[in-house]
């Protein structure tokens, strides 16, 4: 069945590292996702398209990528000194890949339509953590458009409860078991924000067969 109404531009990924971390208070140590959450993705196009709403999700291709770690201690200007030492785990190519691959969907509509799918183009852009280590650049081009058909399943990803509408997905009809987490939304100066209610990945739920992993046949 159809999701009436949405259509999706789905974008090819590729990057040689990239961390994508998530935040654990007062921790030395930071862990890295192995998706795209909204929040990542609608951070990055806001910053590099200007595009304010539009929902975006994405997921790395697994065995094109490893888990690496670095270890770094911040240092202190005033001080002179260096802080306790923190360590890092990213995503760097594996298994004889020399890039590591993903995917983006995003929803389709007038803006996405001029910047992605009217000119066979490139773009770059910055994800996550850790740019000024080289972490990151990532490469972005258009596949092609879709028209979503519906699926119940585990989700692949994470979003944010108020992105679900952008997706087709009615949070009170659609979610069947839920995992929930949450996600950073920054203000509009970028220097602020808040955390939001968000579905994560093994959420069980009816929604666009590109959010979902395994099939859930159980009533």
């Amino acid at each position: 069945m159809e999701i009436n109404g949405l259509s999706f531009f789905k974008l090819s990924l590729t990057t040689q590292a990239v961390a994508i971390g998530e935040r654990i208070k007062k921790g030395t140590y930071r862990p890295c996702i192995e998706t795209l959450p909204t929040s990542t993705l609608m951070g990055c196009f806001k910053e590099f398209f200007g595009l304010e709403s539009v929902a975006s999700i994405g997921f790395f291709v697994k065995g094109t990528y490893q888990k690496s770690l670095l270890s770094y201690a911040p240092f202190d200007a005033a001080l002179g000194t260096a802080k306790l030492p923190l360590t890092l785990e990213y995503l760097s190519t594996g298994n004889d890949h020399k890039e590591i691959k993903g995917e983006v969907y995003i929803t389709a509509t007038e803006q996405t339509r001029a910047i992605f799918a009217e000119k066979v183009v490139t773009h770059q852009v910055i994800l996550g953590a850790f740019r000024s280590k080289g972490l990151g650049l990532c490469q972005l081009k258009f596949e092609r458009e879709l028209q979503p058909e519906r699926k119940r399943g585990y989700l692949r990803g994470n979003f944010r409860e108020t992105d679900a509408p952008d997706f087709g997905i009615d949070l009170k009809k659609d979610i069947i078991s839920p995992r929930y987490g949450y996600l950073f939304r920054p203000d509009n100066y970028r220097i602020g924000g808040q955390y939001e209610k968000a579905l994560f990945v093994g959420t069980i739920l009816e929604g666009p067969d590109f959010l979902i992993g395994e099939e859930y046949i159980y009533d």
